[in-house]
């Protein structure tokens, strides 16, 4: 190097800096900013001559984050979840978006069924409870629930006749249960019913 070059420089040119914190706030912070811009730059140049997925994230001495990603934060996190997915998600790439839409349709379907469950459960009960008083309405219209005050002479007779065939049913399904029990044909046992006339 001659003379006339070593008088010329006014700078110390290139020198290895020690890598220990920086004391100076201020100076941190420029040295911060200047070496982010550069790591940015370099995974920048990483992304472009290697086609890679890469993600980096730092936080400033106050806190704040800076990103950077490729294709995103949130693929490139997918990709630390799931290794065994090969290939990067195309920007165009719906799959996402369908799978959402799915879950979602399963889940108000789930929630369909589960009303249209109660509301079945509740049609049952409300059916059950008609049917019986539905019955309840036949027994209170039997013959034997009317009161007698008030019945014509030709309706009396027919009360009359009606109770006697029950009490005679009655008295031959006894007969034939003991019958059946018993093997004999004695109806000693058997219940009698009375009727006593007016």
């Amino acid at each position: 190097m001659s003379t006339k070059q070593a008088k010329g420089r006014k700078t110390k040119g290139k020198q290895k800096i020690e890598m220990k914190k920086v004391e100076n706030y201020g100076d941190r912070m420029i040295t911060f900013s200047k070496r982010k811009a550069g790591i940015f730059k370099k995974m920048n140049e990483l992304v472009a001559m290697c086609d890679v997925e890469v993600a980096f994230l730092i936080f400033s001495q106050a806190k704040k984050p800076y990103t950077f990603a490729h294709p995103s934060m949130e693929e490139v996190a997918d990709r630390l979840k799931n290794p065994s997915r090969q290939e990067p998600l195309a920007k165009d790439d719906t799959r996402p978006l369908v799978e959402a839409y799915k879950k979602r349709r399963f889940h108000d379907l789930i929630k369909k069924m589960q009303a249209l469950e109660e509301e079945l459960a509740m049609d049952l009960e409300k059916l059950k409870l008609l049917k019986e008083s539905r019955n309840q309405k036949k027994l209170d219209k039997m013959w034997w629930n009317f009161p007698s005050k008030g019945l014509s002479v030709e309706e009396l007779k027919q009360r009359h006749q009606a109770i006697v065939e029950l009490r005679d049913n009655l008295c031959d399904n006894m007969a034939l249960l003991r019958l059946g029990k018993d093997g004999s044909g004695s109806s000693s046992g058997g219940v009698r019913l009375f009727y006593r006339e007016a």
